[in-house]
C-alpha cells in the first residue's frame, strides 16, 4: 500500500474520488443481490406457506392421538 504521506494533494484527492466511486458501485451491486434474494424468497413464498400448514397439520394430529390416548387411560382407569 502506498504510505498516504507522500502524495500529493491533488494524488490523494483523485484517490478519494476513485475509493468513492467503487465504494458506491460495490454499494449497488450489494442492494442488487439483497433486492434478487427478496424477490427469490417471495417467488418461494407459496411453498413455505404450504410447508408450514403441513408442519401444523402434523402438530394437530400428534395432539389429537395425545388427547384420544389420554382418554383411552382415563376410561381404563375408571374400569379398574
Amino acid at each position: 500500500m502506498t504510505d498516504v504521506k507522500v502524495l500529493s494533494t491533488e494524488r490523494l484527492q483523485a484517490l478519494i474520488v476513485d475509493t468513492e466511486s467503487t465504494l458506491k458501485q460495490l454499494t449497488v451491486e450489494l442492494e442488487r443481490r439483497e433486492f434478487l434474494q427478496q424477490a427469490n424468497e417471495i417467488g418461494r413464498l407459496e411453498k413455505h406457506i404450504t410447508d408450514a400448514e403441513l408442519s401444523l397439520v402434523t402438530i394437530r394430529q400428534f395432539l389429537a392421538y395425545l388427547i384420544d390416548d389420554l382418554k383411552e387411560k382415563a376410561n381404563d382407569e375408571k374400569r379398574k
